[in-house]
């Protein structure tokens, strides 16, 4: 090869070199040019979600991300959910930072830049700061009643407004600064207040004067602090918000009918035992578990959703079992798919798995949502009988009690588990519903039935 060549690749290289430098600069000499920034929604993760609130962000700005890419953690009114992306880019703007509560569904909360754009260019949307702008302005117009109503406990707004205090001069010591009864009663004893009396009112003034007195020496109830009995505000979770709206919801427009069994388990009892020996650790919530799945097959009028804005319901195709499970933040309901199809061991670890990630608040969307039935047991809490209140849009929900030693008319021990069924008359007659129990009960007592791969119906 001759140097001739040689230098005509150098000069190529060195206008190709030249020509993308000239092209950078241009670009961001006029920033215009840039794709507009991925705007990053809060997301309905769940069909009751109205807001939530963002736990951490697990991308700081200035990362590049890919799809797939875990952006930050979502509380939700059910769980804490990864909020993954589908976009490539880099993370440009974080605008609402983490630990911050009651974020309404559709809030920006950030920008993604596109690859190979600026990302420290990216500026916020104007409308976002105009709105954020009137936001701004409406709090601090009403900085005081919103102060009083949300960060400050009823305990604590009662001295407050006892002894005429500017919550602006309180120190808050709870939780995301809220105001808690000590920091105030703390501020009184420090600035060595006194409670601002009331002017009496006209009704007052035309009292005699011994009424007067006997009103002046009796002790006022709850009025002054040292009367006031000590305890701590505590603020409701997301879940048991949506939990109550629903509870009313459900109660006050799901005409609801209950019908009870008592059904025999001594079989289930010794089938257990016989199966822990062989390192099947089941529970008797499986077997029961495992035979509403097949008494659901058999009797699918009670494995359907109400849809409430048409008012019609659909039997589903599919028996998807919900087990209601007990958290710090409330009750949830993971499920477990396809339960009729799955033997008892399977559906034991199944619900195993779900209920710790439960309790952790890893749940994902997908397994809590939706099921075509719900089973709540309460028989490890040692009660004996219960009614349960339907979950929309499922038609219906199934309270299990205690397992109780009880003597048949022979006398004969024999251990029963008392059940109820709620029901939504709508959409299942009384006939179906005793129907589906007996099922239920024989299946119970036919426990073979239960542990078999394919039962024979």
């Amino acid at each position: 090869m001759s140097f001739r060549l040689f230098n005509r690749i150098g000069s190529t290289s060195k206008n190709i070199f030249l020509t993308k430098k000239i092209v950078s600069a241009f670009h961001k000499s006029c920033p215009s040019l840039y794709a507009a920034p991925i705007q990053l929604k809060m997301p309905s993760l769940s069909p009751t979600m109205t807001e939530g609130n963002i736990v951490k962000w697990l991308k700081n700005e200035g990362d590049s991300v890919v799809p797939g890419d875990v952006l930050m953690e979502i509380q939700t009114d059910k769980a804490i959910v990864a909020f993954e992306t589908e976009e490539e880019g880099v993370l440009a703007k974080i605008l609402i930072p983490e630990d911050s509560k009651n974020i309404q569904v559709g809030t920006l909360v950030g920008l993604l830049s596109l690859p190979g754009d600026d990302w420290k260019s990216v500026s916020v949307p104007q409308e976002t700061v105009n709105t954020s702008a009137v936001q701004t302005s409406q709090e601090s117009s009403t900085h005081q009643s919103t102060e009083t109503t949300q960060k400050i406990g009823p305990a604590a707004r009662n001295l407050v407004q006892l002894y005429g205090i500017d919550i602006g001069k309180l120190k808050p010591s709870g939780p995301h600064g809220f105001i808690l009864k000590s920091d105030v009663k703390a501020f009184i004893e420090q600035n060595r207040l006194k409670p601002k009396l009331a002017e009496p009112s006209p009704v007052e003034e035309i009292q005699t004067e011994p009424e007067v007195k006997q009103t002046q020496n009796k002790k006022p109830s709850g009025s002054h602090p040292e009367y006031q009995p000590n305890y701590q505000d505590i603020e409701l979770s997301n879940m048991r918000k949506v939990i109550a709206k629903r509870l009313v919801f459900s109660k006050s427009t799901i005409p609801h009918s209950y019908i009870t069994a008592n059904c025999l388990v001594d079989k289930i009892i010794h089938l257990r035992k016989e199966m822990i020996k062989k390192n099947q650790k089941v529970s008797i919530n499986d077997f029961i578990s495992k035979a509403v799945a097949l008494a659901l097959r058999l009797v699918p009028e009670l494995n359907s959703n109400m849809d409430e804005k048409t008012g019609e319901y659909t039997q589903l195709k599919t028996v998807d079992i919900s087990i209601a499970v007990a958290t710090e933040n409330g009750l949830i309901t993971p499920i477990v798919k396809d339960a009729d199809k799955i033997d008892v061991v399977d559906i034991s670890e199944n619900v195993k798995v779900l209920a710790e990630k439960a309790r952790q608040g890893k749940l994902m969307p997908h397994e809590f949502q939706g099921g075509s039935f719900t089973i709540s047991n309460l028989g490890m809490f040692g009660i004996n009988e219960f009614s349960a209140v339907i979950n929309p849009p499922q038609i219906a929900i199934l309270a299990v009690g205690k397992s109780q030693l009880k003597f048949n008319t022979n006398m004969e021990k024999q251990t029963e588990i008392s059940m109820t069924l709620s029901y939504d008359e709508r959409c299942c007659s009384l006939d179906r519903a005793q129907t589906f129990l007996n099922t239920l009960n024989y299946f119970l007592s036919n426990p073979d039935l239960l542990v078999q791969e394919k039962p024979d119906f």
